[in-house]
């Protein structure tokens, strides 16, 4: 007789939208009705499912914590609900058997429901959001323009830049302080870039951008088992556990490839030779189809590895957002060691991170992908560029 245990990772929601009715618009009616569906999902799978309230009832009747036997009409519709990913089965097909181990992974590795939620349901996987992908397309400029103003149209402007507390009780100016070289030009020059010139950037600027955005610069034991590391960047509880995949296009004196970054000794471990043309069409399929990334000379994938956190922060609702933060931090240093560079750099979350772990082999219930950062020399001119004018507090007008 088959058991079956309901995964903890778990999630319903009462879906009610309008509708077409195709039955009445064939007989040439156009009537919307109301559609009102039960929408099942597990982070096993990160897929929806429309379930009926029987289904709902059925699959409630399986508890979280313990294996339970079914037979007859119950057992085979629970069978399918199994196969969605919504129930677990000790049936050794090989899809239930996945299901059973992401399931123990996700359990043991200490993740929040609501953090599994957030990240196995919002992946993206074959997302191309390249609109223009026409032989002769507009100037940028023009493109930015009109999609733009047909936003604006649709959706009206934007909320306003700058917001004042309505409940302030005083308002004190403070002094217009400037400061000049060091930290502070490196700031006002940071920018994001995506057009790319075709030389090569040198294997020393590779290394400082390594070493100074994503290794250590210090360490504290603070018993046998447990070593604290210090980086550039803050991460959550001192944990770090966001690791980088080099993928290598233009980088003198370095084989193209696909790299995992070795930080404790400062090393590039190559996974995959990979040609600068393959590669160019790799980073396209990994930033979903965002065209400017196939020129940069380096780009580098962020992933995280899961229970580097929550083994201090066990289940904890904050945890995941603290993995976000943690490649954010990193993505401001990278920008600014790129620039001190000399070298254009940008950093994108539209990723397709189902397809960046299947090229880098990885468990997504163990180390997942966050994010994609890029660099290389800057063209002389930047499609992109806005033309950004000098902004000064309590004179410029916008």
């Amino acid at each position: 007789m088959p058991r079956f245990r309901r995964t903890k990772y778990l999630f319903v929601y009462f879906d009610d939208r309008e509708f077409l009715d195709i039955r009445r618009l064939v007989r040439g009616e156009a009537v919307v009705i109301p559609l009102r569906q039960i929408l099942a999902m597990s982070a096993l799978t990160g897929t929806e499912h429309v379930i009926s309230r029987p289904g709902l009832d059925l699959l409630l009747s399986v508890p979280s914590d313990e294996w339970v036997e079914r037979s007859g009409e119950d057992a085979q519709a629970l069978r399918r609900l199994a196969f969605q990913g919504l129930l677990l089965s000790e049936e050794p097909e090989n899809s239930l058997r996945e299901f059973r181990r992401r399931d123990e992974v996700l359990s043991s590795s200490q993740w929040n429901v609501y953090a599994a939620l957030f990240h196995f349901l919002t992946k993206w996987k074959d997302v191309d959001v390249d609109v223009h992908a026409t032989e002769e397309p507009p100037e940028p400029d023009e493109v930015a323009r009109e999609a733009t103003a047909t936003f604006v149209q649709a959706y009206g402007p934007p909320p306003r830049h700058f917001e004042r507390a309505g409940r302030a009780l005083s308002v004190t100016p403070l002094p217009l302080a400037e400061r000049q070289g060091g930290v502070w030009e490196t700031l006002a020059r940071r920018r994001t870039t995506r057009s790319f010139a075709p030389e090569p950037i040198s294997v020393e600027d590779l290394s400082l951008i390594l070493r100074y955005t994503f290794g250590p610069r210090g360490y504290s034991r603070v018993t046998d088992d447990v070593v604290v590391l210090r980086k550039t960047s803050p991460s959550g509880g001192a944990l770090h556990p966001t690791e980088v995949y080099p993928l290598i296009r233009n980088v003198r004196d370095v084989e193209p490839g696909l790299y995992h970054y070795g930080t404790e000794g400062h090393e590039l471990e190559l996974l995959k030779a990979v040609g600068p043309e393959e590669g160019a069409g790799i980073a396209f399929e990994l930033a979903s189809g965002q065209a400017f990334v196939r020129e940069a000379a380096v780009l580098f994938l962020l992933t995280t590895r899961f229970y580097r956190n929550f083994w201090k922060y066990r289940r904890h609702r904050r945890a995941y957002a603290v993995l976000l933060m943690d490649a954010a931090h990193l993505a401001q240093t990278f920008y600014l060691v790129c620039t001190e560079l000399g070298l254009g750099a940008f950093v994108t979350a539209a990723v397709n991170g189902a397809n960046i772990e299947e090229r880098l082999g990885l468990d997504p219930f163990a180390e997942g992908a966050l994010a994609m950062c890029g660099c290389g020399r800057p063209a002389d001119r930047e499609e992109l560029d806005v033309g950004f004018l000098p902004y000064s507090p309590r004179e410029t007008v916008i």
